[in-house]
């Protein structure tokens, strides 16, 4: 993949399901939400270095039964920071919908006919036009994986394919969406799921990518990375502020003039 995706790495959680994710702060990553089920941790792995998790947290709102719903994001804190590879930078606008987005993950490989087959731990992309939803919009935007061959895969918009026209795969969960605006290139979502009018969902010409809007997002991204603060540290302001204000109440004292038991007029024998 080209420099711009090289924040997108590997995801590996504690129970061996691998998946992908994107590197959006020096020490944290976002991936899907599903990626982090029943994981006590995890290792993310990018430019050939690994880094292992301290937390792992799921978007509340998570639903697993699901995925269409929206809220499929997950975060993970890495126990050190990413030195040699920038961050993603977080789409915040609103123009998804009718924008090619540049798909990149670490899934399966194979073709739109009969669909993926091959996993070789490779990082790769392809395009589409996002052009569909699933009923809910404001969360989770999607597209189709149009045929050259037929018009009758097409689900979502235009029906001629792009170039680099293809499909998440198992393994992409978790990956970015890309999108470039003013020729600023930003993360705008993360693969969540694939699904299939013909109920087999492998990738193949017709199928669909869901992704969760990133922009939708960036508020709880936001709250998790840089929380309120504890009560600790509350405790220690507080206890801080009072120390302070001894001091300077001591200050006042020390600084008073002494009496000197004279009213300061002159005596006459």
């Amino acid at each position: 993949a080209s420099p711009e995706y090289a924040s997108v790495g590997t995801f590996v959680n504690s129970w061996g399901y691998t998946g992908s994710a994107v590197l959006i702060a020096p020490d944290w990553v976002l991936t899907a939400a599903h990626n982090l089920i029943a994981a006590s941790s995890g290792t993310f792995t990018i430019g050939g270095t690994s880094y292992t998790s301290t937390q792992l947290i799921r978007n509340p709102n998570y639903q697993t039964s699901s995925p269409m719903a929206g809220s499929d994001f997950g975060l993970v804190h890495l126990s050190s920071s990413v030195e040699a590879i920038p961050p993603a930078t977080l789409y915040t606008g609103s123009s998804e919908l009718g924008q090619v987005g540049t798909f990149v993950g670490f899934g399966f490989t194979g073709t739109g006919l009969p669909g993926y087959k091959t996993l070789d731990g490779q990082e790769r992309a392809f395009q589409n036009m996002i052009d569909g939803d699933f009923g809910n919009p404001s969360l989770v935007l999607g597209c189709d994986f149009d045929s050259p061959h037929t018009t009758a895969d097409n689900v979502f918009g235009d029906t001629t394919p792009l170039t680099l026209e293809g499909c998440a795969a198992p393994g992409d969960s978790g990956g970015g969406v890309f999108i470039t605006v003013d020729s600023q290139t930003y993360l705008a979502g993360t693969i969540s799921f694939i699904a299939a009018t013909n109920g087999t969902p492998n990738a193949a010409y017709g199928d669909l990518t869901g992704f969760g809007r990133v922009s939708a997002f960036v508020p709880w991204i936001d709250s998790v990375m840089v929380p309120e603060p504890s009560i600790f540290a509350l405790l220690c302001a507080a206890c801080a502020s009072l120390f302070c204000r001894w001091r300077f109440r001591q200050s006042n004292v020390f600084d008073r003039p002494r009496s000197t038991g004279s009213s300061g007029a002159s005596r006459t024998k």
